[in-house]
């Protein structure tokens, strides 16, 4: 009986140690290396399975910071966000722990609780509540690429610490070595440890909401500047199609100019982008605005630019969506091109539409700095360039991706290219996977087209 009891606790504790990990992975990065999630599985089995007395708060004091300092090991993100997650999540396994050892397991069947191991069962409550955590956690968790902002972390931290406060409180008050005192006669106790415990709870879903509000925010933002961005493309084009349109009037001032001055105003007209680009690349007039505005721009910077687009008709999205998916991935092409010597300078463009997908494929040198930037891996990612979709019902993984810094001096207003794409990427519910081969960048992309021929 007491080794099937044994074996019982040992289940229901490692069981819930994984439970909370898992739970843990949906609001904090873990990496994939088994050393650290080893080691962030026996930091929350330790959790689960510590014994909180009312009266004895040495374990509560030992615990917490040996398992915050776990999550600054073994767990990704910022210093704010390691420590708010692990004293959040060690204060809601403490608090349940508490009324666990002190309640639960004074409720249970006198019987069990004459057995020599009655502790060892009431810790079996400690599975249902993790799990309980898990599903809560997993249907209601944010975006697994969220982000808060430090100082949101520290608000969160110093609101963790008044109910983590309440918990080692109630378990300082109460002295074993007062015989006179019952635990029972204090249901206060029980009372306080349940708040705290929806106050940790609380704290959880804050993160959820502030994430998803964090959210809505930044693709307001991404929104505004990709609308500008389209607004000023459209005024810039719709120069060009204004200086074509008084092509007429040019020729009647040529033919009212003087010789020695009209060799002059040919050279102008002549090195004019109204007069010596074309503006049907595709079926699409948004693109072919965008890549008349930004080809103009590239060469003049002499860098070379070669275009493949099978686009027959408009694409069904947001034209200001559009312009940014273009206009972001040349100008990030560009500016890596500027590094380069002008013989170097080199961009490629490739998007098709058909067959249910729309695909932007944009290709340009690198410099040796650039080299060095990292590509982070999604979780369960493992991406090669001939997955790519060649039929509307290819399934693909998501690919590798790449936020670099910007390089401009401007830091504050600069950047958000990628991070532009990626969002609209996202939000059509396409995958953007980007690779650096052989001293060449690679960005693509594809988005669902429904309605498309």
């Amino acid at each position: 009986m007491i080794a099937l009891l044994k074996i019982l606790h040992a289940g229901a504790i490692f069981s819930s140690g994984l439970l909370l990990m898992h739970t843990m992975s949906y609001l904090v990065g873990i990496p994939r290396k088994n050393f650290c999630r080893l080691l962030l599985f026996a930091g929350c089995s330790l959790l689960c399975g510590t014994i909180i007395f009312i009266g004895d708060p040495i374990n509560i004091l030992i615990t917490t910071p040996v398992f915050v300092v776990l999550v600054l090991f073994t767990c990704e993100g910022s210093f704010w966000k390691k420590v708010t997650i692990g004293l959040m999540f060690s204060s809601t396994i403490f608090s349940f722990n508490a009324l666990r050892d002190n309640y639960i397991h004074d409720a249970l069947p006198e019987a069990l609780c004459q057995v020599e191991h009655g502790y060892t069962i009431s810790c079996l409550f400690s599975l249902p509540f993790a799990l309980m955590l898990y599903l809560c956690t997993r249907k209601f968790a944010p975006d697994q690429e969220y982000t808060l902002s430090d100082s949101l972390w520290r608000l969160l931290l110093l609101l963790a610490i008044t109910p983590f406060g309440i918990v080692l409180s109630v378990v300082s008050l109460f002295h074993l070595s007062d015989s006179s005192v019952d635990i029972h006669s204090h249901q206060e106790y029980a009372f306080l440890l349940f708040i705290a415990l929806l106050a940790f709870i609380s704290l959880l879903w804050c993160i959820t909401v502030l994430a998803r509000q964090q959210k809505l925010e930044q693709q307001s933002m991404f929104t505004e500047i990709n609308r500008k961005y389209y607004e000023a493309m459209e005024q810039q084009h719709f120069e060009v199609r204004r200086l074509k349109h008084d092509l007429a009037n040019h020729l009647q001032v040529l033919s009212a100019l003087p010789d020695d001055r009209r060799a002059d105003y040919l050279g102008g007209l002549a090195g004019n982008t109204a007069f010596s680009q074309s503006f049907s690349y595709c079926g699409d007039s948004t693109v072919n605005a965008v890549l008349t505005i930004k080809k103009s721009v590239i060469e003049r910077y002499h860098i070379s630019m070669e275009m493949d687009l099978e686009i027959p008709l408009t694409l069904p999205y947001d034209k200001t969506d559009i312009c940014a998916l273009y206009a972001n991935a040349l100008d990030n092409a560009m500016e890596a091109c500027m590094k380069l010597e002008e013989k170097s300078r080199k961009i490629s463009v490739i998007s098709k539409a058909g067959k249910g997908l729309f695909c932007l494929e944009v290709r340009n040198p690198i410099s040796d700095i650039d080299k060095t930037l990292n590509l982070s891996q999604p979780p369960n990612t493992l991406h090669k360039a001939e997955s790519r979709p060649k039929a509307a019902n290819t399934k693909i993984p998501s690919g590798y991706r790449l936020l670099p810094t910007t390089s401009k001096a401007d830091k504050a207003n600069h950047g958000f290219g990628l991070k532009s794409i990626q969002e609209i990427v996202n939000r059509y519910h396409g995958h953007m996977e980007l690779k650096i081969e052989n001293s060449i960048f690679e960005l693509f992309l594809y988005l669902p087209l429904p309605k498309y021929p």
